[in-house]
């Protein structure tokens, strides 16, 4: 791995880790904590590394250090549950035994709070098989990872730490070979080198748990310098690789993260003029135009993707849950019904789903139906907050200011700095006064 202020969680990692494993390999681009001192602490061969905006190049130095046969990538601020641990060791001797020369493609579970509302949230199994044990990480981890913040949580967590996560998949581990080497100034991925190489992937039933997204102390600040360093590296990229759909879709998905949309449209516009059937690109496309008031445009878009072939359930339930709130937007409640009941029929515990069927449910003035379905969304995923802004609109609605009071206090004590909230206490209060 490649670490820079690794934290606690980095600890936790390796601690983890060497039970597991015959090396740890840690490469340190410039940390100020004493990240370097507790790997060699740990058992790692640590060395530090100057950093020059390459995450590709900071890889492929450690993986010329590594003698074992079989290499597994891991961030400072991700872990496997105790059983994958095992399994995956297990899986390793297997193949290794048998000469098998094979690539692994693992599941990452992207923990983020509140985060029902990014593209692709999927909640936690329940039960869960592979979470992690009732305080098997805590403490503080800050600072980044060679450029990846991985925030700060503080205290104990039992199991996961969130409801929800954002799943991606790459390859982890594979052969140690000269050959096989990372590509790529962010987002780096050794897929090109494995199809040179001729080596072959399947999929691992094994899960990264990432924490880098949850909340802590100066997190949001860390999130921004986080967040321009990768538009920065993933301009770099784009130059790069100006053929690439990828590198122009990773530069929008920077580009969102930073707030910049016209640069994101832009760069999702170069993505889809080198695959223009992409679903994926046409629903960033859309998310993009709907968020900039250009709804017509958006809806255009997501037609598109919704009639691209291959389309999955899930980015299918995605695209029409974009086109109901575009619908919604526009004041046409009628077309906005049968898209949502057709994302909850393939998403049927999404819960920021449920939080528009809720809205969908007061716009057609069904106050109890839209209650329900909005106390439902909140049960499913407490931690966010617009199933209770939500529910203080349909209170302060049906006159009842204490109970949408209510609302709007458990909202900001989640989020103090929701719009949503703070302007419904101010209508109150003006409300209040003209009694």
């Amino acid at each position: 791995m490649i670490v820079r202020d690794g934290g606690q969680l980095f600890t936790s990692l390796l601690e983890t880790a060497r039970g597991h494993v015959d090396e740890m390999v840690v490469a340190d681009t410039g940390s100020v904590d004493d990240s370097l001192a507790a790997a060699r602490r740990l058992g790692a061969e640590a060395f530090t590394l100057p950093w020059e905006d390459d995450f590709s190049r900071a890889r492929n130095q450690v993986l010329n250090r590594c003698r074992g046969r079989w290499i597994l990538i891991l961030d400072a601020d991700e872990n496997l549950c105790p059983a994958d641990w095992r399994d995956l060791r297990r899986w390793v001797e297997e193949h290794d035994a048998s000469g098998d020369s094979l690539a692994g493609t693992m599941l990452t579970r992207n923990y983020v709070p509140d985060a029902y509302q990014k593209r692709g949230w999927t909640p936690c199994p329940d039960p869960d098989p592979q979470a992690f044990p009732a305080g098997k990480m805590s403490g503080n981890s800050s600072g980044n990872s060679s450029g990846k913040m991985s925030g700060k949580m503080s205290g104990k967590m039992s199991g996961n730490p969130a409801p929800g996560y954002v799943p991606t998949s790459k390859v982890r581990l594979f052969p140690n070979h000269p050959e096989i080497r990372f590509h790529g100034h962010l987002h780096e991925t050794v897929e090109a080198s494995l199809r040179a190489a001729n080596v072959g992937q399947t999929v691992l039933p094994f899960v990264v748990h990432h924490f880098g997204m949850m909340p802590g102390p100066g997190s949001e600040q860390q999130a921004r310098t986080k967040a321009r360093r990768y538009l920065r590296l993933a301009c770099l990229k784009a130059g790069a690789n100006p053929h690439l759909p990828a590198a122009w879709s990773e530069l929008a998905d920077c580009a969102i993260n930073c707030g910049e949309l016209e640069q994101a449209l832009s760069a999702i516009e170069r993505a889809l003029v080198l695959a223009p059937i992409n679903p994926d690109f046409r629903m960033t496309a859309g998310w993009i135009l709907r968020e900039m008031g250009r709804l017509d445009e958006a809806d255009h878009h997501l037609a598109a993707a919704e009639n691209a072939p291959g389309l999955g359930d899930g980015l299918r339930a995605e695209v029409a849950h974009l086109r109901a709130q575009i619908a919604m937007l526009r004041d046409r409640p009628t077309q906005a019904g049968p898209l949502l009941n057709l994302a909850l029929k393939l998403m049927p515990a999404n819960p920021h789903f449920l939080n528009t069927l809720g809205a969908w449910q007061l716009q057609m003035g069904r106050g109890e139906q839209a209650r329900r379905i909005l106390e439902r969304a909140h049960a499913l995923c407490p931690r966010a907050t617009e199933p209770l802004v939500n529910l203080g609109l349909l209170y302060r609605a049906a006159e009842h200011p204490h109970l949408a009071e209510q609302m709007y206090r458990l909202a900001l004590d989640r989020d103090p700095d929701c719009a949503r909230a703070l302007e419904g206490l101010r209508r109150l209060e003006e409300a209040a006064q003209l009694m």
